[in-house]
């Protein structure tokens, strides 16, 4: 049995498909399109990045894919800055016209979209004058700067953001800043602010997920998971995410974040067989739902006393052996106005939209 991007499958039990699932990912045919003066090959319904970085990012997350520096690499996105708001926009808003009529999903990560309120309302803005290509759009996001400016869970809804993926390693604010480090000064670091956002954003209508990285530092246990769940329930929350550390390989240099990962990696098979064991039932209070794959990650679903609770893990291996192919997987647009096809810089380009 093979998956379709995001594809869903109901099925009784976990099985084979616990490990590795991505390998059975099945993409669609791809389709030819003219991006920059030539011509490239896009998979569809793959996922489109406007790479967020208007300011340095406000936390200093422990387990950041932002801060690992891949050996084919010599520079980072994230420490390039947007320098210049008026030409990265306009270089943007080309790229998509040349996009217009390919369906995409809209992904808002990078550094924190949310630290600089007068790029995140812009965005926004070409947002809604786009809306037929993005049909997905989720913001990825710590939660910092829709406690600081009120007017962006409204743009947010006003954007027909699809979802919102609010980060937190855990619910203790002491135990969850030994993970995501934010700067001083930041309301999102405590309990009470965090609350609220979650309050905002649900009072909003948007759909919301909380994102656990899982780790030895934060939560590392079912006992941990169901504390989480438990914690995440009293706030109104009916949809979290345990997101395993991505399996990183040799295809990274050694650095503190790659020690870090390493140090601190929680694999969820252990905590998988606690709530479904290969041979047996399910826990009780827990109710497995199915499963689906995509071309570098694969998710176990279950239900909680009401919460839709998803395992998910990936594979930094499987991502590059992915990308590295002739069809395009993702689109990443960065900083510089560079459209391309990975993370890294320079890595499967396209071409350049900004002007001189």
């Amino acid at each position: 049995m093979s998956f379709r991007p995001n594809q869903f499958r109901a099925l009784r039990e976990p099985g084979e498909y616990r490990e590795g699932r991505w390998r059975r990912f099945e993409p669609p045919a791809p389709v030819a399109w003219t991006l920059c003066g030539r011509q490239v090959w896009l998979r569809p319904g793959l996922t489109f990045t406007p790479y967020a970085n208007p300011t340095p990012c406000n936390a200093h997350c422990s387990f950041c894919s932002e801060e690992l520096l891949r050996v084919d690499a010599s520079r980072l996105t994230a420490k390039t800055l947007i320098g210049d708001f008026d030409r990265y926009f306009d270089g943007l808003e080309r790229c998509w016209a040349e996009l217009a009529g390919f369906e995409a999903g809209l992904s808002l990560s990078g550094l924190e979209a949310t630290s600089d309120a007068g790029w995140l309302l812009r965005l926004l803005g070409l947002v809604q004058r786009h809306g037929a290509l993005f049909p997905s759009r989720v913001l990825y996001t710590n939660g910092s700067g829709l406690v600081n400016d009120a007017r962006l869970i409204p743009a947010l809804r006003g954007a027909g953001f699809t979802g919102v993926e609010l980060s937190r390693a855990h619910f203790d604010p002491k135990r969850n800043h030994l993970v995501m480090r934010f700067a001083r000064g930041e309301a999102i670091r405590e309990a009470g602010a965090f609350g609220e956002v979650v309050t905002r954003v649900l009072e909003a209508g948007l759909p919301l997920k909380l994102v656990c990285i899982v780790n030895r530092q934060g939560v590392s246990s079912l006992a941990g998971v169901e504390r989480y769940v438990d914690e995440a329930r009293a706030l109104g929350v009916r949809r979290v995410v345990f997101r395993a550390l991505s399996e990183l390989g040799s295809l990274y240099g050694d650095n503190r974040t790659a020690r870090w990962i390493s140090t601190h990696q929680v694999p969820l098979a252990g905590v998988l067989e606690s709530i479904f064991p290969a041979e047996g039932a399910p826990r009780t209070g827990w109710r497995f739902v199915g499963v689906t794959s995509g071309y570098y990650y694969s998710n176990e679903l279950y239900e909680r006393d009401g919460v839709e609770v998803v395992f998910e893990s990936a594979s930094y291996v499987a991502h590059e052996e992915a990308v590295r192919g002739e069809v395009f997987q993702k689109l990443v647009f960065h900083s510089t106005g560079e459209l391309g096809g990975d993370w890294v810089p320079g890595s499967r380009h396209i071409g350049r939209y900004l002007t001189p």
